[in-house]
């Protein structure tokens, strides 16, 4: 049930990452349409509803929200670190050299 729950928070993170102007741009060509936008973070939203009751039904009420709170707070670093660094599609990849430097 505790991976569930990471599943569920990783999908919400990563719906309210691509419903930004910038990441959906990049990573899937194009900007959103508004009811896209919406139905993306609605989406998300209900994704992190899910996620704590996933939480609370595999450690109960004690330690299921403390166990979502860690869920959502390690799925929000991995999202970040996968939108931010991770190559966009379609895109040229980077000369892995750098031209040479006159010192004059």
């Amino acid at each position: 049930m505790s991976v569930l729950a990471l599943a569920a928070a990783l999908l919400a993170f990563v719906l309210l990452g691509l419903s930004t102007d910038m990441h959906h741009s990049r990573h899937l060509q194009g900007r959103p349409a508004p009811r896209r936008k919406r139905g993306m973070r609605g989406a998300a939203w209900s994704s992190l509803v899910a996620a704590l009751l996933m939480s609370v039904a595999a450690r109960g009420w004690v330690f299921g929200p403390i166990l979502w709170f860690g869920l959502v707070m390690l799925s929000a670093g991995i999202v970040f670190l996968c939108l931010n660094f991770v190559p966009a599609s379609g895109a040229s990849p980077r000369p892995k050299t750098r031209p040479p430097v006159s010192h004059r």
